[in-house]
């Protein structure tokens, strides 16, 4: 289920050279997302014996893989993908929209992940927003204390909007991942391939309001960082 892969990037592993794959699916449908692509997408478009060979090539030059998607949990090769990139040599994060606890806390006990960061995308009462299906949203705490408590690098992150997320919304999203060792502010931009266009509308979000909430929610999470 590879879509693609880019094959270098300096920003999407903090603190390493990556290389960073798309997984194809996905069980949400965010309102401003890019790769809107995936969503429905359930195939594979370039192997994964290609991909292997590149690493293999890249091991002086790359020092991760970042697993992104769609919504890589949900592809049933994920685990025995891991596996194989970590017996290369490589760092694996791992992005996730936490909707698949059992498959983060397999992968975190068998010690095949370095990296995960968790997109919280709204506060509980507006998650109806991204998730189809309320069980997913139901598993979004379980996710949290599983990445909260595992003992490896992690940050939570949310993309905001100020069309869809307000100041209070946060305040609800901070108590969401109380004690969380770092949170990360993402300003909505705008392009061709957002998913609803009417809703996210085309303005980028104003840095000041990125501020407002750091400042807000400075006392309740360790590190805030905005990009």
């Amino acid at each position: 289920m590879i879509y693609d892969y880019l094959p270098v990037s300096m920003v999407d592993y903090p603190g390493k050279i990556a290389t960073t794959v798309f997984i194809s699916g996905c069980n949400f449908v965010c309102p401003y997302c890019h790769n809107s692509q995936l969503i429905r997408l359930k195939k594979t478009v370039r192997s994964e014996a290609e991909f292997m060979e590149y690493l293999n090539k890249r091991k002086n030059l790359i020092d991760g893989v970042c697993i992104t998607g769609g919504e890589p949990t949900l592809w049933d090769g994920l685990y025995n993908f891991i596996k194989d990139i970590k017996d290369l040599g490589f760092s694996v994060k791992l992005d996730t929209n936490g909707s698949r606890p059992e498959v983060l806390e397999r992968l975190l006990n068998d010690d095949l992940l370095d990296y995960i960061a968790m997109d919280i995308k709204a506060p509980k009462n507006k998650y109806g927003l991204f998730a189809k299906n309320n069980e997913d949203i139901e598993r979004i705490v379980k996710s949290i204390n599983l990445i909260k408590n595992s003992g490896i690098d992690y940050e939570f992150r949310t993309t905001v909007n100020d069309k869809i997320l307000g100041l209070d919304d946060f305040t609800s999203i901070a108590d969401l991942i109380s004690g969380c060792r770092r949170y990360v502010l993402q300003a909505y931009k705008y392009s061709d391939g957002v998913l609803d266009k009417d809703l996210c509308g085309e303005k980028q979000c104003d840095v000041e309001f990125l501020n407002e909430i750091k400042e807000m929610l400075k006392d309740k999470v360790d590190e805030i960082l905005i990009r």
